[in-house]
């Protein structure tokens, strides 16, 4: 077993004396710990869940397994087999660490989103969440992308059984989580896999699904009230870290989904929100995000996908794409080369962003591009047919080709 005391815990109620000699530790250094995972770097978490623990060069416990790493609180919670036992087990262990009013209902929300979570191929989840979340095979090009949705995703929801004391922020208990990019790092299963960009860039797809959202005034309670706005020198200013955490099954992934391509590496504009959801929601649920590409840069694309969108030929280099976008719209260059990258984002524009080598690999008719640089970006199409064309021009190819190119047809 990966955790020698996993069954132990998981039956910890039929089992108090054993867990309490396990979890003896002196409530003086830990009355003050407001977070789960500040008491689990106070205590011996490894002696609790029966594996050998270290503290990493930023003063922060890991866990130690055979083969890895684990971050405590995932570790802990998998032992004691659910968020939904934290409040008892907390109560019956640790008296001291005082808990919120809307805690027992933070880790009952917590653990529905997470089980809510589809489990695989198979798992019978919409096609929209199997497109952000689900990984189709080994060969899915978004594989990493997906998984790293779906970590993001419990790291959200595991913020909100992470903070055991405190108000309750949201006028609906157990709702109102404070969200940074750093707490979420925290509460990676991989962090190694995450950048700050990705995690953004994450969250604001959860966004537009709604499957969290930015708190506005009238969901928050006084003490929610209080950390939107933080002192700068002199003058108030807005805080955006305050959001409502929804229902995984009730989120409307169809319309993240629909709209943009799964690039955790480029940010979605605020433009293409306010053309989405209208003026008023994008000026209200984003506020922290902020212009990019417009009309006339989609024009701009939509105009070459006319052209050549529907075959197997690269459509224009990137670096040609960003030219014309600065002649348009005088934009700088590191702007412009931004602004292709979040026109390849929407997915009705049905364009990717690639290196020469990559779209030689899947078929792509290079043309004029044969004597450029293995490395130059280009963009090339994406539509079904284009698609069908490259696995035509593939068909004696070997199947990992093959199979990628289907995956990204039937996405």
């Amino acid at each position: 077993m990966k955790y020698e005391n996993k069954g132990l815990l998981m039956d910890w109620q039929n089992n108090i004396d054993k867990v309490a000699e396990l979890t003896k530790h002196s409530p003086v250094r830990t009355a003050k710990k407001s977070r789960l995972s500040d008491l689990l770097n106070t205590v011996s978490t490894g002696k609790i869940v029966g594996a050998k623990e270290r503290k990493e060069l930023n003063k922060k416990k890991v866990i130690l397994t055979s083969n890895s790493k684990a971050n405590p609180v995932i570790a802990f919670l998998e032992c004691l087999g659910s968020p939904e036992q934290l409040p008892a087990f907390l109560a019956q262990f640790y008296p001291e660490m005082l808990q919120r009013v809307d805690y027992k209902r933070a880790c009952s929300v917590a653990t529905s989103n997470i089980l809510q979570m589809p489990s695989g191929r198979g798992s019978g989840a919409s096609q929209a969440v199997k497109n952000l979340f689900v990984p189709a095979n080994k060969f899915d090009p978004w594989r990493a992308d997906k998984k790293l949705m779906t970590d993001v995703w419990q790291a959200v929801n595991l913020i909100a059984v992470n903070q055991v004391t405190g108000h309750q922020i949201a006028k609906e208990p157990g709702r109102g989580i404070y969200v940074t990019k750093d707490l979420i790092m925290d509460m990676l299963e991989h962090p190694e896999k995450a950048t700050k960009t990705k995690i953004a860039n994450a969250l604001v797809l959860m966004r537009v699904a709604g499957a969290i959202h930015l708190a506005q005034p009238d969901e928050l309670t006084d003490a929610g009230l209080k950390l939107t706005q933080f002192n700068n020198g002199s003058k108030l200013v807005k805080s955006h870290h305050l959001y409502i955490l929804g229902d995984f099954n009730t989120a409307n992934f169809d319309l993240a989904s629909d709209n943009f391509n799964l690039n955790l590496n480029t940010p979605i504009s605020k433009t293409m929100l306010i053309q989405l959801l209208g003026e008023k929601v994008a000026s209200d649920y984003f506020p922290d995000l902020h212009s990019g590409i417009g009309k006339k840069e989609i024009d701009f694309f939509m105009t070459l996908k006319a052209q050549k969108g529907y075959t197997n030929e690269v459509i224009i280099s990137a670096k040609a794409a960003a030219d014309s976008i600065v002649s348009l719209t005088g934009v700088k260059d590191r702007t412009a080369r931004q602004y292709t990258d979040q026109v390849c984002n929407v997915r009705p524009i049905e364009m990717e962003k690639m290196s020469k080598c990559e779209a030689k690999r899947l078929g792509y008719v290079l043309g004029g591009y044969k004597d450029t640089k293995p490395a130059e970006k280009l963009i090339v199409p994406t539509s079904k047919e284009a698609l069908r064309m490259c696995l035509e021009k593939l068909a004696g190819k070997n199947d990992k080709l093959k199979k990628e190119l289907k995956t990204r047809m039937h996405r």
